[in-house]
């Protein structure tokens, strides 16, 4: 069931991250935004997430860095990362690293909801 799997959004453009927690919440899971890689970090350290959905281009800490350091935490975390950008080097890295899916925005809401359920289905729930 969905509601009991927790997603944490990480995009420094709040209506982005606002929009894609309110999908989500809507489709029955537990979702919190965060605005930066640190904002994000500290929430990891709180609680933990089933999955991580993160802006690979951000300030400060982009999302590859970000994946790294949230999988020093919890290692078997799903992590999403998604781009408006092709930066093919980033993106290989963020695989590298251990990133389940990396989309290009704009999001195909339908296909990024179908790859989480199916993920998430098959672990469990935090």
């Amino acid at each position: 069931m969905a509601g009991k799997h927790r997603l944490l959004v990480v995009d420094d453009d709040a209506l982005n991250a606002r929009t894609l927690s309110e999908i989500f919440v809507l489709r029955g899971y537990a979702a919190q935004e965060a605005h930066s890689g640190r904002e994000a970090l500290e929430l990891v350290k709180q609680a933990r997430y089933s999955a991580v959905l993160s802006d690979i281009k951000m300030e400060g800490m982009n999302g590859v860095e970000l994946l790294r350091a949230v999988k020093a935490i919890q290692h078997d975390i799903v992590f999403i990362l998604m781009t408006a950008y092709t930066d093919d080097e980033l993106i290989l890295q963020g695989v590298r690293e251990g990133a389940l899916v990396t989309m290009v925005k704009p999001l195909d809401i339908e296909r990024l909801l179908a790859q989480i359920g199916h993920i998430l289905n098959h672990r469990r729930p935090y």
